[in-house]
């Protein structure tokens, strides 16, 4: 392979890491832990990718492509297609509005930025939940697992920054 090539291959493979890691999270979402009732708190993986790479390579994640791994996600776990999707393009661009807001400030200020969108996504999925069914749906579920998403945050965080110091250092 020639070095031009090689390059371009370099460039298109860090453009998809952000859009692959949403895919893993998406199956690892799915994953049974076979823990008694956690299944429906499982922290969503897949909401933490959105809002950090939203909020730090805005042009690597596109509307287009979250809307997808939304749809996988939808798809896999069995809730309402388009749900997962709709909520997940809205926090990529809520982070994506506020990234000068958070990039450059404190990491305290990341996560406490990234647990009000993650509070107000469980309340809007609760909502669209509690519509699709035409019934109240017990909000419980959904504010464990936005606990446990916003809990899981840092170590995430951590692993998606050692990944973007890694993969973006020359950009």
């Amino acid at each position: 392979m020639t070095p031009r090539l090689l390059h371009h291959v370099d460039a298109i493979a860090r453009v998809l890491v952000p859009a692959l890691l949403g895919i893993v999270l998406v199956i690892v979402s799915t994953i049974p832990f076979h823990i008694p009732w956690f299944g429906p708190v499982t922290p969503n993986f897949v909401l933490i990718a959105i809002f950090f790479w939203g909020v730090h390579r805005i042009y690597f994640f596109s509307n287009i492509t979250v809307f997808f791994i939304g749809l996988l996600l939808d798809i896999l776990v069995g809730t309402p297609p388009g749900l997962n999707a709709i909520v997940l393009v809205l926090v990529r661009n809520i982070a994506v509005s506020q990234a000068k807001v958070f990039r450059g400030k404190p990491f305290l200020v990341l996560w406490l930025g990234f647990g009000l969108i993650s509070f107000v996504t469980g309340a809007v999925i609760w909502a669209l939940n509690a519509i699709y069914h035409m019934t109240l749906v017990d909000p419980l579920p959904i504010v464990f697992q936005m606990a446990m998403t916003f809990t899981v945050f840092p170590l995430l965080a951590w692993l998606f920054a050692r990944t973007q110091r890694k993969l973006f250092q020359q950009t």
